[in-house]
């Protein structure tokens, strides 16, 4: 990579950053593209959010992406977002040009496109865990596309039925919320085609946990899917495989969205296979 006056700055910001795949992954379609760009990392303190959204503008950056805690509270200080950024009150990704913002939201778009690549299909009922914002961003997506029915488990019951309410203004879906319970599982997991692990249970170090004690009310036909991704293969997943159910990994929607955002910002179509081959040689070395 040779770094020049005509290069051209990404980036993401985050507190912490130290964790993100996001420079891997970019800089290597930036690599294999032969783009004369750069994908850097910026930790910044909340207090000082709005200087670090400013500097986009001063800076001339190209785009930045957006992670934890940041998503929500980065919103007032951009001049315009998207439709589905906006349903999803949540920005993962803010684009420059000539110094207007405007925010995105890829990680619904990403999360759909990695079950189209996993050939998952004819879903009709889903079980989220977990009402947080991932899943009221993949929620918005799968309303969109004519789920039927949708039900929320959260330790908090009205974060639950919240997003109940939400996913209820699109088309013909039914949304239902409840307080996280094994018992209720059980139950609606009998009836559901994709089951969603949307909360941190499981991720490293605690990779012993897992957000339910059993998938063994699943029907055959069931998908689970779990967004934790390090380690890639959970005990959640690892129940799942157990069962000889399908499973898959956050990986892949962590690689669809970057793809998608990085699209966004360049214009170029990525490399999604080598964006994906990159991570999972991350993981497999550490």
């Amino acid at each position: 990579m040779i770094i020049n006056n005509d290069t051209i700055l990404m980036g993401v910001i985050g507190n912490p950053i130290k964790h993100s795949l996001s420079p891997l992954m970019h800089n290597r379609a930036i690599e294999i593209l032969g783009l004369n760009y750069i994908y850097l990392p910026f930790e910044v303190a909340p207090e000082r959010l709005d200087e670090a959204v400013a500097a986009v503008r001063a800076l001339n950056l190209q785009g930045i992406n957006v992670t934890v805690p940041f998503k929500e509270k980065v919103i007032p200080y951009l001049d315009a977002i998207s439709p589905g950024a906006e349903a999803c009150a949540a920005v993962n990704l803010i684009k420059n040009e000539d110094g207007r913002l405007t925010g995105y939201n890829t990680d619904g778009r990403g999360f759909m496109v990695s079950l189209h690549e996993e050939g998952v299909a004819d879903i009709k009922r889903v079980i989220f865990i977990g009402a947080g914002g991932a899943a009221r961003a993949l929620a918005y997506e799968l309303a969109l596309a004519g789920i039927s029915e949708i039900n929320f488990l959260d330790i908090d019951r009205g974060k639950a039925q919240e997003l109940a309410i939400f996913v209820n203004k699109y088309r013909n879906c039914q949304g239902a919320g409840y307080k996280m319970s094994e018992e209720i599982f059980a139950s609606l997991s009998q009836d559901a085609d994709l089951i969603i692990n949307c909360t941190p249970v499981g991720m490293f170090p605690h990779v012993d946990s897992t957000p339910v004690s059993s998938l063994q009310q699943a029907s055959p036909h069931t998908v689970v899917y779990d967004l934790v991704y390090n380690p890639l293969m959970t005990r959640f997943l690892a129940m799942a495989q157990a069962r000889q159910l399908k499973n898959i990994s956050g990986l892949l929607m962590l690689v669809h969205q970057g793809a998608i955002a990085f699209e966004i910002l360049t214009g170029c179509k990525p490399p999604v296979n080598c964006m994906k081959e990159v991570v999972c040689d991350y993981f497999k070395q550490s």
